[in-house]
């Protein structure tokens, strides 16, 4: 049995679920966004004013902060705004992170963030031949919102899991790349001013590009929680394949808990997904048996 034949290495084809049960980076991001809007709308503090970002904040390097603290707020207006952002963040967030880890998750949408805050704040400044527009009431143009961010999860989730069946306006069931391809042309060709389709397309495209280019951001950004290499923790021991273990059938596994043990390495424990950590308990069990 190859490798990519075992039941834990097969693209899940299946429906999506509505479970409550989630991992606790993508519900610590839901947690902070839910508090931060509850704290804006009682208080009506107009928090977007101070920390979303503005059209002029990238003439302003004092400013570039609200580049990331705009992700974390959204238009107290609206109910429905924050609603549909968590809503998808939950719903697909969970299975983005169970496959890149806790701490890779977190790094892919704090990134995003940024880079959507960026794009936006460019693509809008070109659309006003470089000039500042006001609004009516005098402010300079801003944007508040996780949907830069939740672009990506969304398109990251559509790269793994195409074929799962994900239910359009919760009644139709199609494939999710369908809802991929139908989301790409809806900030294409959308025409609501009040939508910021470049950071939508820009998230987009950062989940896209991330997911082929196979790149891990733990080894560019290392994680707090990780270990340095000076730790006095043991290392997973050098070992020597003999003639007889290549007809060992558990060794396809082996190469991958290996894989793991190396991103371990890299990143630490953190960094791994509930998936991996069985793998290498597995692993480790094996190891044991061939030793006793």
């Amino acid at each position: 049995m190859g490798l990519y034949d075992r039941e834990y290495y097969r693209e899940n084809d299946g429906q999506m679920s509505f479970s409550m049960g989630g991992q606790s980076a993508t519900m610590l991001l839901l947690y902070v966004n839910v508090g931060v809007f509850l704290v804006d709308w009682l208080l009506q503090l107009d928090l977007g004013r101070y920390f979303g970002a503005h059209i002029d904040t990238l003439y302003n390097p004092l400013l570039w902060y609200q580049y990331l603290t705009y992700g974390f707020l959204h238009d107290t207006d609206t109910i429905w705004h924050i609603l549909g952002n968590m809503f998808v963040l939950w719903m697909f967030g969970r299975f983005v992170e169970d496959r890149y880890g806790k701490a890779e998750f977190l790094k892919i949408y704090l990134i995003s963030i940024v880079l959507c805050g960026v794009i936006w704040n460019a693509a809008t400044l070109a659309a006003f031949g470089g000039q500042i527009p006001m609004m009516p009431n005098g402010e300079s143009l801003r944007m508040v919102g996780a949907s830069g961010a939740i672009s990506t999860i969304m398109a990251l989730f559509i790269c793994l899991y195409p074929k799962m069946t994900v239910y359009l306006g919760f009644l139709i069931p199609v494939p999710a790349w369908v809802v991929g391809v139908l989301i790409l042309l809806s900030n294409i060709f959308g025409q609501d001013e009040s939508v910021a389709y470049s950071a939508h397309l820009a998230g987009i495209g950062f989940g896209i590009a991330y997911f082929f280019s196979g790149i891990n951001l733990g080894k560019f950004i290392p994680s707090k929680l990780a270990l340095p290499k000076w730790s006095l923790r043991s290392r997973p021991k050098l070992r020597i394949h003999t003639e007889e273990e290549d007809f060992d059938p558990y060794n396809d596994s082996d190469e991958e808990a290996e894989r793991i043990l190396e991103k371990v390495n890299q990143s630490g424990m953190d960094s791994i997904s509930e998936s991996e950590r069985k793998k290498l308990e597995a692993y480790s069990r094996r190891m044991r048996q061939k030793l006793s």
